[in-house]
């Protein structure tokens, strides 16, 4: 039990780096592609500043997954601990 609760967090944490980075990356992707003027004057937008499909796609549903994997790390991991 112990075991899976390290490797949910692992996974946890990789998928977090992994939110951000294709946050980040994307949002530079539509910079680049907004116009040969627009890239140089485009800046990565907060997730708070996104909207509609934006916000659904780039922060609810990658955020809802890596909450749930945070949720089974910290659910795992205090059942290993009180089953000692």
């Amino acid at each position: 039990m112990r075991v899976l609760s390290i490797i949910l967090y692992v996974l946890a944490i990789l998928a977090t780096g992994l939110w951000v980075f294709g946050y980040v990356y994307v949002s530079a992707l539509a910079c680049a592609f907004s116009g040969p003027s627009g890239s140089q004057n485009c800046r990565v937008k907060p997730p708070w500043g996104l909207s509609g499909e934006d916000l659904i796609f780039m922060v609810i549903a990658p955020g809802a997954i890596v909450l749930a994997a945070w949720v089974l790390a910290i659910v795992i991991g205090r059942a290993a601990t009180d089953r000692r």
